[in-house]
């Protein structure tokens, strides 16, 4: 057992893992392994449903504190934990750590040193083959020994310099690493892209703000606003192996807030966009809403089958709407309210005093969950409004926010008049079948099991086990610090544990605490 800092030295050449698991065949078969969590949201679907029903509706009161591991940090942790063959793996801006999944253990730690820094935080990392990939906050694309947590490889990917760096978790599938650029909001290009999984040489690109020759290029009116149009890949996203489809939830036009220099819809950004995961061909679109002037930009996407075996995709924006769309064609099927007060959702937005906007993100990067056991979707909502004001037309600066209100993101509601909602949605007509309103905000990711449970966390530091039928509370406890990246649930030492990544710093949720991992399991 390895345990340390692994050195931060690039190697001259690409090393070859000391282990070879998960095998392809292993993460094909993620969505529905009631042992590991293979990718941010489980499996490539990313429906995060477990098939485990130790913990359940009956013993959900019997959940306790089994370890915890803090990290040492006090930054953002919004981290989407992982976890194969008994180790769990967790990322930082900086650090990628593996832990014991069962005793929090520590096994290694890697520190990267980054160059160029931005938006310091990190959605999560994927696994395959012995690697662990992640990205990092100046742009590049870095390789560890899963058993050891050496650096294989680093590729820088993305300019730092243009205000490009990687924050979502990638996705790896037949030796091909998915990863997007992020950085709408410093008026990047957006692209989606392919590497091999063997070095990070590059296979494909598709840039989500189309060229004028390309489609959805005649969207942007203004060609000129093209090179800085948005449209990034902050979140994670999913993929239907099947279909080879891979599907892309891209961010907001730039500048976030002023449309009127960028007329047109603005294609692809507020977009759910569907590739062929081999060649980064266009499949389909569907745009969320456009052009957008609120950074109602899209969060994760979620694919699974319906009750009827329909194929289908749910994703939201921060506009607070969930839509389901089939995910072969991109045709809607239904959408649904995930929070209870909209207000000034359309129209301009004028300058002086402005107007009283709500909600003012009600998604952010943690996306939805589904159960094919009662057939509903689970989705939180932030209930949250700000007062916008229309400010001069942005100058695009490289690495500087390209945004357009005169205050800046707006100037939001005493953080104790936000509270939240805890839906549960029929996909297939978008009808609320029951919805639960907390009192801080649902920022952490939600998760349903066979045990007939649905997990998910707040701001306030709450853990909260509902009942996947009714909604009932079953069990919560407060753990260490602000809940707003990943909950998972898995086995290990025999048991079915909850491992919760809490303590997330943020300025704009007003959270402070250590990052740390917290695993809980029955008495």
């Amino acid at each position: 057992m390895f345990i340390g800092a692994a050195s931060a030295t690039p190697p001259t050449a690409p090393q070859q893992p000391s282990t070879q698991g998960p095998t392809q065949a292993e993460l094909d078969n993620a969505d529905t392994d009631p042992a590991n969590w293979l990718t941010d949201n489980k499996g490539y679907l990313g429906y995060r449903f477990s098939t485990l029903s130790n913990i359940n509706a009956d013993n959900a009161h019997d959940l306790k504190q089994i370890c915890s591991f803090p990290l040492g940090l006090t930054g953002s942790f919004q981290n989407g934990p992982i976890v194969y063959a008994g180790t769990l793996y967790t990322t930082t801006a900086f650090t990628t750590t593996a832990i014991d999944a069962a005793t929090c253990e520590k096994r290694w730690e890697y520190q990267y040193q980054p160059q160029n820094p931005l938006a310091p935080n990190n959605k999560g990392a994927a696994i395959a083959a012995g690697r662990v990939i992640r990205g990092t906050p100046d742009g590049h694309l870095i390789a560890l020994d899963a058993k050891t947590g050496v650096l294989l490889w680093d590729r820088q990917v993305m300019d730092p310099t243009k205000g490009e760096f990687a924050t979502a978790a990638p996705l790896i599938w037949n030796d091909a690493v998915f990863m997007g650029k992020a950085g709408g909001d410093l008026g990047i290009r957006g692209e989606m892209m392919a590497f091999k999984a063997t070095d990070g040489e590059k296979i494909w690109g598709f840039h989500t703000i189309p060229s004028p020759d390309q489609v959805g290029g005649d969207t942007w009116k203004s060609p000129t606003s093209i090179e800085h149009g948005g449209g990034s890949l902050w979140t994670t996203f999913s993929l239907d192996p099947a279909a080879g489809l891979l599907l892309l939830p891209v961010g907001n036009p730039g500048p976030d807030f002023d449309n009127d220099s960028r007329p047109g819809l603005n294609l692809f950004t507020n977009s759910l966009v569907a590739l062929d995961a081999r060649t980064g061909q266009l499949k389909w679109w569907y745009q969320l809403l456009g052009p957008d002037d609120r950074d109602w930009d899209t969060a994760v996407v979620s694919a699974f089958d319906g009750a009827d075996g329909s194929k289908l995709a749910a994703v939201a924006g921060k506009d607070g709407i969930a839509h389901v769309v089939e995910r072969i064609t991109g045709k809607p099927v239904s959408g649904a309210p995930l929070v209870s007060r909209y207000m000034n959702t359309t129209g301009p937005v004028p300058g002086g005093s402005g107007i009283r906007l709500c909600p003012i993100a009600a998604v952010q990067w943690n996306g939805p969950a589904y159960s094919p056991d009662t057939h509903l979707m689970y989705m939180n909502g932030i209930d949250w409004c700000a007062q916008a004001i229309k400010g001069p037309t942005p100058v695009y600066k490289a690495t500087h926010p390209y945004l357009g209100w005169a205050n800046f993101y707006g100037t939001r509601d005493a953080i104790d008049e936000a509270f939240g909602w805890i839906n549960a949605i029929d996909p297939t007509n978008g009808n609320i079948v029951w919805r639960r309103k907390v009192s801080s905000i649902p920022l952490g990711a939600i998760v349903a099991t066979a045990g007939g449970v649905v997990i998910t966390g707040e701001t306030n530091g709450t853990l909260l086990v509902l009942d996947a039928h009714t909604g009932a509370e079953l069990y919560k406890t407060n753990v260490a610090g602000a809940i707003g990246g990943g909950i998972i649930t898995y086995q290990a030492g025999g048991k079915q544990l909850i491992a919760v990544a809490a303590g997330d710093n943020n300025a704009t949720y007003q959270t402070k605490g250590e990052n740390t991992i917290v695993v809980l399991g029955l008495r």
